[in-house]
C-alpha cells in the first residue's frame, strides 16, 4: 500500500499492527544515452512496490533528490546535485514525522552509490539522530543509563537503511556497483522497457557502458526479472525477522481504539 493513498482507517491499520513503512530514496543523474535520469530512484521504488505485494507494508513517497557530488556528468546531461547538509536534514525532518505518526519499523532503501556513498551516509546520521532524538524526548534524561533495555524494545534498530541488494541476494550474482551496465540495464528493462533504449549505445557512449566490463549491450528482460526475484526475496526473508506486535482482537480495537 502506498502511504499517500492510504484513508485513515488503513493507515491506523498499518501503524497499529506493526507494518514497516518503506521509503525509497535516490536521485536524478545520467545514466548514458541509453537510460532514464531517474533510474537509482525507481529501481529503489520498484523494489520496494514488489515487496509491497507480498507482505504487508506501506511504501512512502520517495526522496528524489539526493546528492550525487557530479561524480559522473555535470549538469549539461541532466545530473542534479543538492547539499549532502541539507540533504540529510531534510531526510531528518521526514523520518521524525514518520517517528510520531506511529510507524515502528522505517525502512530506508538505498541504490545510489552504495551504503558508504554521500547519499547513505547522510540518512544513517539522520536515522541516529532521530533515534536518539525522539527517544530522549519520549522517555527523558538517562533513559538508557537507567535500566537494561527490554528484549522487547528495537528502539535503535526502529529505523533502519539497506541497500538495495542484501548480501543473499548479492550471493545469488545480482551486483550493486554497475552504473549504467549490465545489472541496472537489465534490471530497468524488466521493470519498465519503455525508459530503455539500447539503440542508443555506439561507440559514443560513455565507458562505463561501453567497456568490455559493462556488458550494457548484452542486458535482457529475462535477467533483469531473475535479479528482481533475488533481490525482492532476500528483502522479504530480512523484513520477516522484524518484531511484529499481536494483532488486536476486534474487541480491544473497539474498546481502546487505535490513536
Amino acid at each position: 500500500m502506498r502511504l499517500q493513498h492510504l484513508l485513515p482507517h488503513q493507515l491506523r491499520t498499518a501503524v497499529g499492527e506493526g507494518w514497516p513503512l518503506l521509503v525509497p530514496t535516490g536521485c536524478i543523474e545520467y545514466h548514458g544515452p541509453h537510460m532514464a535520469l531517474g533510474l537509482d530512484t525507481i529501481l529503489v521504488e520498484e523494489l520496494l512496490e514488489r515487496v509491497a505485494r507480498r507482505t504487508e507494508c506501506v511504501v512512502a513517497p520517495p526522496f528524489w533528490y539526493g546528492p550525487t557530488g557530479y561524480a559522473v556528468t555535470g549538469p549539461d546531461r541532466g545530473t542534479l546535485d543538492v547539499s549532502t547538509e541539507r540533504f540529510g536534514r531534510h531526510v531528518k525532518d521526514v523520518l521524525s514525522s514518520f517517528w510520531d505518526v506511529g510507524f515502528k519499523w522505517i525502512v530506508v532503501g538505498v541504490h545510489h552509490q552504495q551504503m558508504d556513498g554521500p547519499e547513505s551516509l547522510a540518512i544513517r546520521q539522520a536515522a541516529a539522530e532521530v533515534t536518539f532524538e525522539k527517544t530522549h524526548a519520549e522517555r527523558g534524561h538517562a533513559w538508557w543509563g537507567k535500566a537494561p533495555l527490554s528484549p522487547a524494545d528495537f528502539v535503535f534498530e526502529r529505523i533502519q537503511v539497506w541497500p538495495s541488494v542484501l548480501p543473499e541476494a548479492a550471493d545469488q550474482g545480482v551486483v550493486m556497483a554497475d552504473h549504467a551496465g549490465f545489472y541496472e540495464t537489465s534490471l530497468l528493462m524488466a521493470a519498465r522497457p519503455e525508459l530503455v533504449e539500447l539503440e542508443r549505445l555506439d561507440m559514443h557512449a560513455p565507458w562505463y557502458c561501453t567497456s568490455a566490463d559493462s556488458k550494457a549491450r548484452e542486458a535482457s528482460v529475462e535477467a533483469g526479472e531473475r535479479m528482481w526475484q533475488a533481490m525482492v526475496d532476500a528483502w522479504l526473508r530480512k523484513l520477516s525477522t522484524l518484531h511484529r506486535p499481536k494483532r488486536p482482537t476486534p474487541e480491544q480495537v473497539t474498546i481502546t481504539g487505535l490513536f
